[in-house]
Parts: structure tokens; sequence; C-alpha cells
């Protein structure tokens, strides 16, 4: 019996506006086409907080420092709360909701995925688990980080946050993608917020600190491909793009508004 084959999208190091214009454009690709589910790995360059698609993020930021920083800050097309993408890897899967393995609804992709990238995690010797949602006895939410708290399915190291999700639904098809933290990095997105200097640590981790010592990412990239391979049965092809589909990316990633004074970019995509 042959194994089902999905693409597999390993691509380079972007800025936040080119990241979030491909995801868009995958996601409509796998509208318009029913093509087979696609894996896509990447990271950012240079290092970019992302706003949660309902998150107002004018009164939150501190934008002063975020241009200091030179941070790019981009509204991301699904919910959740602020996150800073630095010293992590972006997985992104992209599917047909209308055929298997994900028709089905929505909290058992997520727990399929989880199941994933807790396999991938673990080759590489990270006790992870998946969370039920709880939280911990006298928890509480202290600011507008996505690491601030563990939602349902999602994947905790030692109780820890170590991967942070969000998905996104069409008629046909769903996206979602998550940052695997590689290093402390992404915690420092508190500094980034008015108003809300407070540590992450306890709850939230990464596989160098996990491992006590920093991991190549290419090692990560691999893990995650041989954790999903393994756990849907499948093998990966590549996936290109059109000459048109690289065009609309372009001009998708040139989308952006210069604010006035001091403060950061903000790419809407």
């Amino acid at each position: 019996m042959m194994m089902e084959r999905w693409f597999l999208f390993d691509d380079d190091p972007a800025p936040g506006a080119r990241n979030m214009a491909m995801d868009e454009l995958l996601l409509g690709k796998m509208e318009r086409e029913c093509i087979a589910p696609l894996l896509r790995l990447y990271s950012f360059d240079p290092a970019a907080i992302t706003i949660g698609f309902h998150q107002a993020p004018a009164p939150g930021l501190d934008r002063e420092r975020i241009e200091r920083d030179a941070v790019d800050v981009v509204k991301r097309f699904t919910g959740g709360r602020a996150l800073l993408h630095d010293g992590e890897l972006t997985y992104c899967i992209v599917a047909r909701t209308d055929r298997s393995p994900f028709d089905t609804h929505l909290h058992a992709s997520y727990m399929r995925i989880s199941e994933a990238l807790v396999r991938a995690l673990r080759s590489i010797g990270v006790d992870a688990s998946i969370s039920d949602g709880r939280p911990p006895p006298g928890a509480h939410q202290l600011s507008k980080s996505c690491l601030d708290s563990v939602g349902r399915h999602e994947i905790t190291a030692r109780g820890r946050k170590i991967v942070a999700s969000a998905q996104r639904r069409t008629r046909n098809s769903f996206l979602q993608h998550g940052s695997v933290l590689l290093t402390p990095a992404s915690g420092r997105i508190v500094d980034y917020l008015l108003g809300e200097r407070v540590s992450l640590s306890e709850r939230a981790t990464s596989i160098s600190e996990e491992l006590g010592g920093e991991v190549e990412p290419s090692l990560v990239r691999k893990a995650v491909v041989k954790g999903f391979e393994e756990t849907f049965r499948i093998s990966f092809a590549g996936l290109g793009l059109s000459e048109e589909e690289r065009e609309v990316l372009r001009g998708e990633e040139g989308i952006c508004v210069e604010l006035t004074g001091s403060g950061p970019r903000e790419v809407v995509v």
C-alpha cells in the first residue's frame, strides 16, 4: 500500500510581512485547488511581533522600544495574543477540512497536529505533553502575551508552554501555525508591552532550557518533519509556487503602513 504524500515547504528566514503573506497565500491555494496537506517550516528575520487578528496593537505596544530594537510588528490573520518571533521555529499546516485526515472538528485537528509535534520534541529529548487547558492552581492571566497561558491541546514541558499555536478556518480548508520555542528569547515579548514588566519564566519554556544547552534549528526541523511523517504515516514531496502566485505574494508583502512619529512599521496582511 502506497503512503499518502503531503507537500513540504522548508522555507528560508524572512521578515514578518513576507511570512504572514505566504501563510495566507497557501491557505488560499488550498481552498482553490484542493491539493494534499502541506507543512511549511520557517523563521523570522528580523525578529517580529505578531498581533492576533482580534487584538488592537496601538494601545498596548511600547513603540519607542520596538523601534529602538528594530523589531517588526505584523498583524496575523489568526487569533490569539501577541507573540515575539525570535529564537524559534514556526510550523504551518494547511489542509482541506473535507478530506482525510482533517475532515473533523477543530479540536480533533488541533489534537492530531499536537501529537505530531510532541513526537518530534520527544525524539530530541524534550519531555513534552499535550495540555488539557486547565490552569495550575492560583494561576491568573498576567499579560497580553500568547505565552501567558496554555490552551486546550497545546504543548507543554513540565507544565510550561513550549509551542504556541493558532488556527484559521475557511469554508473548506484550515491553516494552523505556531512557534516551537528554541530559546527563551520569545519571552522578551513582555519588554514590548506597555505596563507589563512581568516574567514569563514560570509560564513558558524552550528546547534549550529543557535540554540544558543550545540545539541546532536544523535538528528541530528534521524532527518536526519526521514527527508528522510517523504520526500521519505519510511522506513528503517538495512544493513549488507558480509565477502568478509569486506575483501575488510580492503584492501582499508590500501592503504596509508607515506610522507617523516614533514607532514600528505595522504591516497588515
